[in-house]
């Protein structure tokens, strides 16, 4: 996943309007500051392209974790002064614990084994200082699944490179696989492939259950984007 799309991840979600990378991390700044006020550093687990760091850092004195070379690779060229580490979520350990860990757009939805999320939520937990606080946000909750959304095509375009993009979406058990049809045309030509995401459909009382089981106390933020819930777990000191 995110092989080829890496390179344009960030012009797909910012030129559509898909995310508003600004404005979302004033959000979880006033989620971080209400738990732990005063905090200091923080550390985004599947950070991705370092998008969401970016503008986190305005405040925090930040770190990254991803298990994509890719998105590392283009998150380092903006964030060349922030450390970036290599990890997988289920099993990085950076030997250090921060104010606030955050797992933001809901790619805690790439855990799709039940006892592997419960072991990954308190990996997260593992790296939130006392007092601290995580973030969590939901991939769709089972109940708000619908086969009929398949959506418009995305489209997007820096006057350079133009990006359209189309998912197919299916249901098999508590697993969403996303088909990402992608067509990038670039002054090199036009390129077509296609990337598969697994995402697991999760109640959010299951995330709130691992955190209670991880030693945080819970509350849920719900439809941070439709159908799903932001779960925030506070560690006291």
């Amino acid at each position: 996943m995110y092989g080829k799309s890496a390179a344009i991840y960030d012009l797909l979600y910012n030129a559509t309007g898909i995310k508003n990378f600004a404005s979302e991390a004033e959000v979880i700044h006033g989620i971080i500051q209400q738990a732990v006020p005063g905090a200091r550093t923080l550390l985004d687990v599947a950070c991705g392209t370092g998008a969401d760091l970016v503008e986190l850092r305005r405040w925090y004195d930040v770190e990254g974790v991803d298990v994509s070379p890719e998105m590392l690779e283009v998150a380092r060229r903006k964030l060349h002064d922030v450390p970036l580490h290599r990890g997988d979520m289920r099993s990085f350990e950076l030997g250090r614990a921060f104010d606030a860990v955050t797992c933001l757009f809901s790619s805690i939805g790439y855990v799709t084994d039940a006892a592997d999320l419960r072991s990954t939520i308190h990996r997260l937990t593992a790296h939130v200082a006392r007092p601290g606080v995580l973030i969590v946000d939901g991939w769709v909750r089972p109940d708000h699944w619908r086969a009929d959304t398949q959506g418009p095509p995305d489209v997007a375009s820096d006057g350079n490179v133009t990006v359209v993009r189309l998912a197919l979406t299916r249901r098999i058990g508590d697993i969403t696989e996303l088909d990402m049809h992608h067509l990038v045309r670039s002054p090199g030509g036009v390129e077509y492939y296609m990337e598969q995401h697994r995402l697991a459909l999760v109640a959010t009382n299951v995330y709130t259950a691992a955190m209670r089981e991880a030693g945080l106390t819970t509350r849920v933020i719900p439809d941070f984007m439709p159908g799903r819930d932001r779960v925030v777990g506070v560690a006291d000191a």
